[in-house]
């Protein structure tokens, strides 16, 4: 193998190790993060108030959540670093190996004075080349202090669990308020506003109107008002009527053999001129008549 290549080889290790790195400190404090946060929202009180099968310890669900979510976001963040143009970032880091490294590279395998001489001054080059320069120093150490401040929140908060938790009862009002109550679509009422026959008007907000219009009847001539007026209570109360509206017309009181004989009011005359005799024989016929 050329010597640049193996120059190379040595840059790039250093440099995927740094990488490497800075996937770490990302882990670290996205696991610190979500770590103390399920503390904080007491993952483990309503783990364990939960009806669900779990196969391992209740107080190592929280730090396994949270180590997931890291890899995964760790991963999302770090998925192009294997893509990352090592040749190219040399040369734009050092000027003096512009289009050079390249074109020693694609020759690689060629062997002749031009390719040979190239190669021998690339690899001169490449000695002055460190992993450490082809990476920001600043965001290297901004890492590193994010991930200590991170380490250092989380473990304040995991050692008095209590002092920074939200209580479970919060939570669970939060949520109630949020999501609202199981059951309260069972529990609505409606109302008709309106006539009851008036089913478009039905609502939510309880209560009922069974007062419609008033519904009129005529006795012996005379139109009689049947409204319902609203009362308190389990009862009602009769709105005072007016004595010149809804009067009733009082029948005439008919006498007793008139209503034992089962007359009508246009032969009441016709009984009042028999004798009394005769009165008395239809009132006899009458009574053995009611006992059939």
């Amino acid at each position: 193998m050329n010597e640049f290549l193996d120059k190379l080889q040595k840059i790039r290790s250093g440099f995927f190790s740094r990488m490497r790195l800075l996937f770490l400190l990302d882990l670290i404090s996205i696991f610190s993060i979500f770590y103390a946060l399920l503390i904080i929202f007491q993952t483990e009180y309503f783990l364990e108030k939960s009806s669900l099968y779990l196969p391992i310890p209740i107080n190592f669900i929280p730090p396994a959540i949270a180590f997931i979510i890291g890899i995964i976001i760790s991963l999302l963040l770090h998925k192009n670093d294997k893509k990352i143009n090592l040749n190219l970032l040399i040369e734009n880091k050092y000027p003096d190996l512009k289009e050079k490294l390249r074109t020693a590279y694609d020759n690689r395998t060629e062997a002749n004075i031009i390719v040979d001489s190239l190669k021998d001054n690339v690899s001169a080059a490449l000695t002055t080349v460190s992993s450490s320069h082809l990476l920001s120093a600043g965001k290297t150490v901004l890492k590193i202090l994010i991930t200590i401040v991170f380490i250092s929140g989380v473990t304040v908060v995991s050692l008095d669990p209590g002092k920074y938790s939200i209580p479970p009862e919060v939570i669970t009002n939060f949520s109630t308020t949020i999501t609202g109550a199981p059951g309260d679509a069972l529990n609505e009422t409606f109302k008709i506003e309106g006539r009851p026959e008036d089913s478009e008007k039905m609502g939510t907000s309880g209560g009922g109107d069974i007062y419609g219009k008033p519904k009129i009847a005529s006795i012996e001539g005379k139109n009689i008002d049947l409204t319902i007026y609203q009362g308190m209570g389990t009862g009602f109360t009769i709105k005072e009527a007016s004595q010149q509206q809804n009067q009733f017309i009082k029948s005439a009181a008919f006498p007793v053999d008139v209503l034992g004989a089962n007359v009508s009011d246009g032969g009441y005359s016709l009984l009042m001129k028999k004798t009394e005799a005769e009165k008395k024989l239809i009132e006899d016929y009458a009574v053995e008549r009611s006992k059939i």
